[in-house]
């Protein structure tokens, strides 16, 4: 037979709960906390992306499409080919390459209409340069060489082949127009829309 809950009853019950939630409490209290850390996954992820890193991927990604399909069916040494130029222009004019990366109507990606300045009319001629060695049998965007930097120039002469002593005169000389032009800021993102096309041809 079932009785109704008296007054006592209903008090120890009330207790009883109280004292578990407390208990609970106290465990969780008690417990170490590991912190809210990443997955492995995602911190090497995250080391992966230095600052160097991170500017070469960048300049992967602003490349164009054929240039990237290139490189990934080229042999891992000759991915740093793009960095060589870059380097020289770090080491002849002490700027970062982004600098240049899309100045004017030359520096950068593709080309077209008037050079702005003396530092577009450095990356004009480089572009031209560029295309010289393609007629020679070379592939300057894509390969690699070895040089140093000494006294502020990009030092090659010990190459031997053709296209790489090609390649390094080609960078050698835009970083050495670049590092005596002149840099202005408002030439940076300058829209390709402005240049015309009215454009100065190469003389090789």
């Amino acid at each position: 037979m079932l009785f109704p809950p008296t007054r006592r009853s209903l008090c120890a019950a009330g207790a009883a709960s109280q004292a578990r939630r407390l208990s609970a409490r106290e465990t969780e209290a008690q417990r170490p906390t590991t912190g809210c850390r990443p997955p492995a996954r995602l911190q090497s992820a995250a080391l992966l992306m230095g600052p160097r890193r991170l500017a070469f991927w960048l300049l992967l990604l602003l490349l164009p499409p054929d240039f990237k399909g290139a490189l990934g069916k080229t042999h891992s040494r000759n991915r740093r080919g793009i960095l060589e130029l870059a380097g020289a222009i770090t080491c002849s004019t002490g700027r970062t390459p982004f600098a240049y990366l899309r100045y004017g109507c030359y520096c950068g990606l593709g080309g077209q209409g008037w050079p702005r300045d003396k530092v577009d009319w450095c990356c004009f001629k480089h572009d031209c340069c560029y295309s010289k060695a393609e007629q020679a049998g070379c592939k300057p965007k894509i390969a690699s060489y070895k040089w140093e930097c000494e006294d502020n120039t990009a030092v090659c002469d010990s190459l031997e082949d053709k296209c790489q002593k090609i390649m390094c005169k080609c960078d050698r000389k835009a970083a050495k127009c670049l590092a005596k032009a002149p840099y202005y800021p408002r030439y940076i993102f300058w829209p390709n829309f402005v240049c015309g096309d009215y454009h100065p041809k190469c003389k090789f």
